[in-house]
């Protein structure tokens, strides 16, 4: 209740909860599974209710719980999966105790750990900087530890072990732990040794050299598993202090254009590699740590101290002009991962300067419209696109009201084009296109009210121009369903009523939750017109490959306006469904082969079933305004089990259920 309560809770209440449970970790040594429940609480309090508790941790308990319970050859009874699992929750609690240890806990910390680094040849200093990263708190009460000379000290000892990719990892994260949360260091000194750092440790190749370290130093298995990150590169600690190191008129920013120039080459699809992986991690978390700042900046109390910190508008700019050099660059990448991280990345800056990477949005997206030799260029445009469709919207009411004609035609021109050209992607033959597509028209939709209300809008969401979109879109929209073939091979004879989803709805969800976004934003005008064109196809077409994208069709259109899609569409069903069971035996037809006459009935049960039992489900009045035909169908449909079980179950548990 602590952890799920949607009221404050008193912080009294939680800090005698959290004593609590730290008397019983400590108190259960060599108890796995009650120190892996109350671990695991504990992280999630922690989590909840960090700023609202004010209570000291001791490190040293923690420290020799971990030192007794795994760097000791005293296997007790337990598997290797509860051992992994207990040192993953006392681990995740330290890191999740930091911000509460007291006062001096960092002196004592490094005093503790800092022998074991005298010797960086030795095995020792693996497990010292490993301890060092898990345990060294930056909180506010231990910032008088953290001085300019014990930062040269430190980057004195990460220089001492080159060619180590756990050294390397280990000390980079430390020094970012510090770069954002110890301000009263001077970074200028420190600034062009930390980015050659960081530009060496992205392994990129040079000339003909393949990038990787050519005598790399081997750590000891047990460190390396024990002191594991969860990423395989540094990237994150790179990322977080790159964005945590500006600030105005520091030069920061020009040691990061620097850096982002020469990687800037390596986001280009036709120089990828294994390097690829660390580029996109540091791309993720460049624009996650830049974003979580401007947040913490924009709504947290600051003082006049730290309000000199603080990114200004052109802070923010000339960064997010660096950054988009990387997007520019990895928007069409063969990698999938970085394809995403670009267009994920649009999309939260398009937020922060709208001005600058709307324009860029919409050049690509031009571009990849005009090439013919590179036809997968569009697909990730689109995303790009549909990414930043809130942002579009957003950027053109503001627009509008600032009475800026030239960013409101440029935006306006982009989401007319997108939505028009994007139909051409609609491929049953190209999936990733038709996706991207549906997510585009999925993401415009979203961000409207109701249309064909009214003709007081710009010139794309007037009636007269939605009517000849939806009436190209539907065409679209019924080619690919009718081309569609399921991923299975096409069994014959009775089995081919009963076909597995496409990739409509098996790999990702954007086909059902573009159609019930779109539909339901339509006025009833411009739905009716809509749904007359859908019962004219589902009436007219049996279509044995898209049996579920055809029923979720159907679904929409019933949660849109159910009282329309009963005249046009369910009733419709029902009389198809009766008139298929006439002439129907009920009992003894598995596995016999479906009589050619009767072949066209068959189909198209299980399509009509999933039509009906969604309609019951949306709308119980339909139970009482066709209940004849209604438990007809569900009573005829329990003899055909093997047309389908799914179907049936879901029409009878639909009927059930409204009772």
């Amino acid at each position: 209740s602590f952890i799920k309560a949607k009221s404050n809770v008193a912080p009294e209440d939680i800090h005698a909860l959290v004593e609590l449970g730290f008397g019983i970790f400590h108190a259960s040594q060599n108890k796995f599974v009650v120190q892996i429940k109350w671990g695991g609480l504990l992280i999630r309090l922690f989590k909840k209710h960090v700023e609202r508790l004010s209570l000291d941790v001791q490190w040293r308990p923690l420290y020799e719980t971990l030192i007794q319970t795994h760097f000791k050859r005293n296997m007790g009874p337990e598997g290797w999966k509860v051992r992994q699992q207990h040192f993953e929750t006392i681990t995740g609690l330290v890191r999740a105790s930091r911000t509460f240890f007291p006062e001096g806990a960092a002196a004592e910390i490094w005093l503790e750990f800092r022998p074991l680094l005298e010797n960086p040849w030795h095995n020792s200093a693996f497990e010292g900087v490993g301890f060092v990263r898990l345990f060294l708190p930056a909180n506010p009460r231990n910032q008088d530890h953290f001085t300019t000379d014990w930062i040269a000290q430190c980057l004195h000892i990460w220089d001492s072990v080159t060619n180590c990719n756990f050294w390397d990892i280990q000390w980079a994260a430390i020094i970012a732990r510090c770069i954002k949360n110890s301000r009263s260091i001077e970074w200028e000194k420190f600034l062009p040794l930390l980015f050659t750092r960081y530009l060496n440790m992205f392994e990129v190749p040079i000339s003909s050299g393949n990038g990787s370290y050519p005598f790399p130093v081997e750590v000891p298995r047990n460190t390396r598993f024990l002191f594991s990150s969860k990423t395989r590169s540094p990237s994150k600690a790179i990322a977080k202090s790159v964005v945590y190191l500006l600030k105005p008129k520091s030069l920061a920013l020009e040691q990061f254009e620097k850096l982002i120039n020469f990687l800037e080459q390596f986001y280009h699809p036709s120089n990828g590699g294994r390097w690829t992986y660390s580029l996109e991690r540091f791309l993720r978390y460049l624009v996650f740590y830049f974003e979580r700042r401007l947040q913490h900046e924009q709504f947290d109390t600051m003082d006049e101290k730290n309000e000199q910190f603080c990114l200004g508008k052109e802070e923010r700019a000339v960064f997010i002009k660096v950054v988009l050099k990387l997007l520019d660059r990895g928007q069409y990448s063969k990698d999938d991962s970085l394809a995403e991280t670009v267009s994920i990345a649009t999309s939260i800056l398009s937020y922060v300067e709208p001005s600058l990477v709307l324009p860029f949005v919409a050049t690509n997206f031009q571009l990849a419209l005009e090439t013919t030799t590179a036809t997968h260029q569009l697909k990730n445009a689109v995303t790009s696109v549909a990414f930043s469709g809130r942002a579009l919207l957003l950027s053109s009411l503001c627009s509008t009201q600032s009475g800026d004609s030239s960013m409101i035609d440029t935006l306006y021109d982009l989401i007319v084009t997108s939505l028009s050209n994007a139909l051409l992607g609609m491929d049953a033959n190209d999936p990733p296109k038709t996706v991207a597509t549906m997510q585009l028209i999925g993401s415009i939709f979203s961000n409207l009210a109701t249309v064909g209300v009214s003709d007081d809008v710009p010139a794309f969401l007037q009636t007269s121009s939605l009517s000849d979109w939806l009436d190209e879109f539907f065409c679209r929209l019924f080619s690919v369903l009718q081309n569609l073939e399921s991923s299975s091979a096409i069994a014959e004879g009775y089995q081919t009523s009963i076909m597995p989803g496409t990739f409509l709805v098996e790999d990702s969800p954007h086909y059902f939750c573009m159609l019930e976004i779109a539909l339901g934003k339509l006025s009833k005008t411009l739905f009716n017109q809509s749904l007359k064109k859908i019962a004219k196809f589902v009436n007219a077409n049996i279509l044995p490959g898209a049996t579920s994208e055809v029923g979720l069709l159907c679904c929409a259109c019933v949660h849109s306006y159910p009282e329309e899609a009963s005249v046009y569409l369910v009733k419709p069903i029902l009389m198809t469904i009766m008139s298929s069971f006439e002439g129907t035996p009920t009992t003894g037809y598995v596995g016999r082969e479906v009589p050619n006459n009767m072949s066209t009935k068959v189909r198209s049960k299980p399509v009509n079933i999933c039509c009906l039992s969604s309609y019951i489900h949306y709308t119980p009045a339909a139970l009482y305004a066709h209940a004849g035909y209604t438990f007809s169908c569900s009573r005829n449909s329990i003899g055909l089990l093997s047309e389908g079980f799914g179907y049936i179950h879901q029409l009878c548990g639909s009927c059930l259920s409204e009772l």
